[in-house]
């Protein structure tokens, strides 16, 4: 046997598991003021029960001198350990699909209790006690261990891999020490009670490792919840939450690496709106309104590439950038959008939507503002014009010159 378990079995087991309850109810102690002064999340406060009562338990081994037993409820309360672990980690990861339930894991622990149970109510079983309860010791650690193994958040939990070696420890422990005692025809009854101070420091550790990485569970949860409280903070601040598109801040940082990433030196803008706009409002109220510019934003979004920035300014007005297209192909983007917008709304019946465009090419050397000034001055041209049409613009010299406009959508409208 080696030498640190021999020098372990030399030392005085009643006082070493009497130093062992006053470190357990240290140790519950502490994890109870961090419940009561930290945001704690379902299945914290069954790893605290789990710690009381496994100090509990084992200040009932020490009266087994005085009340024999002692060691019914004493045992119990040390062989539910692994099971409440195993519960408050079904109630902290509940969000997520889980092994089992919890009757199977109620099942599992009476099962292991009564093995060892029935042990210690049938004198002729007597001499099979130690074995009994190192079994059933190792059969709910085995248990717990294959219930994190399987946890979907093990891949991304150093706590819970660490807690799965724990409990595989625990399991592998009993396993080790009987067969050793096995292998050397060492009498099992002293050298595997639970009084054993191997035993007793190997159950105080694992304990010990268990509260820190439930604490640790908590720290890695309320840091994944603070990061995703600071993505959502970062989508309210940069996404139109109607439209589900970029606003206009984030469009302008959307643009400004499109065109910077860009391979292509050819880049376009499209400014567009909802024609009579104002008119829905008025007439049908601002629910049918923000209907309307859903409905447009979801053409456009399904339309572009996904290269292509599309963002709402404000208002009805949208405007997408497209790198490395022509305005040509611009054209057709827009044709592709009223097209689009006209069969959803034929599709439900309630609202006729026009749309207006203005596009224009970058030129080299044009800032993105210049460029969507210009793509204004096309967008009212094309309202001028009629409106349901696209309408390119070049510069020549300080003018802006319009082209040719293309009429959208399959009605015409004045």
């Amino acid at each position: 046997m080696p030498a640190s378990a021999s020098l372990l079995d030399s030392l005085h087991a009643p006082t070493l598991l009497w130093l062992a309850v006053v470190v357990m109810v240290a140790a519950a102690a502490i994890m109870s003021l961090f419940g009561l002064t930290h945001r704690v999340y379902r299945g914290y406060r069954w790893w605290m029960l789990a710690m009381w009562l496994a100090a509990l338990g084992g200040g009932l081994q020490m009266l087994r001198g005085v009340w024999p037993a002692a060691v019914v409820p004493g045992n119990l309360l040390l062989l539910v350990w692994p099971m409440l672990i195993v519960t408050g980690l079904r109630r902290f990861f509940s969000r997520g699909p889980l092994s089992g339930s919890s009757t199977t894991d109620a099942l599992v622990f009476v099962g292991a209790y009564l093995l060892w149970f029935v042990t210690w109510a049938l004198p002729e079983l007597q001499s099979w006690r130690t074995y009994a309860y190192s079994t059933a010791m190792m059969l709910l650690h085995l248990y717990a261990a294959a219930f994190v193994l399987v946890l979907p958040e093990l891949r991304r939990s150093p706590s819970l891999r660490t807690l799965f070696c724990v409990m595989l420890a625990q399991a592998v422990l009993p396993i080790l020490r009987l067969s050793w005692h096995l292998a050397t025809d060492t009498p099992v009854q002293s050298a595997l009670t639970l009084l054993s101070p191997m035993v007793i420091v190997a159950t105080l550790v694992a304990m010990l490792f268990a509260v820190y990485l439930c604490l640790a569970l908590t720290h890695e949860r309320t840091e994944t919840d603070l990061k995703e409280s600071q993505r959502q903070l970062r989508v309210l601040a940069d996404i139109d939450m109607l439209t589900q598109v970029p606003n206009r801040r984030h469009f302008e940082e959307l643009a400004a690496a499109a065109l910077t990433q860009s391979s292509q030196a050819r880049a376009v803008v499209m400014l567009f709106d909802i024609d009579h706009f104002k008119a829905i409002n008025d007439s049908r109220g601002h629910a049918v309104g923000d209907v309307a510019l859903k409905r447009v934003a979801r053409s456009a979004r399904d339309t572009l590439r996904s290269r292509d920035v599309l963002g709402r300014l404000g208002g009805d007005e949208f405007i997408a950038l497209l790198p490395g297209a022509s305005v040509d192909d611009a054209l057709h983007a827009a044709e592709r959008i009223a097209r689009r917008l006209e069969q959803e709304c034929s599709q439900n019946g309630d609202l006729h939507l026009g749309l207006s465009f203005g596009v224009v090419k970058i030129e080299s050397g044009e800032s993105l503002e210049s460029a969507q000034h210009r793509a204004d001055l096309a967008l009212y041209e094309a309202k001028r014009q009629g409106r349901r049409r696209a309408v390119p613009a070049t510069r020549e010299g300080g003018d802006t010159v319009f082209g040719e406009s293309r009429r959208l959508g399959l009605n015409g409208e004045s």
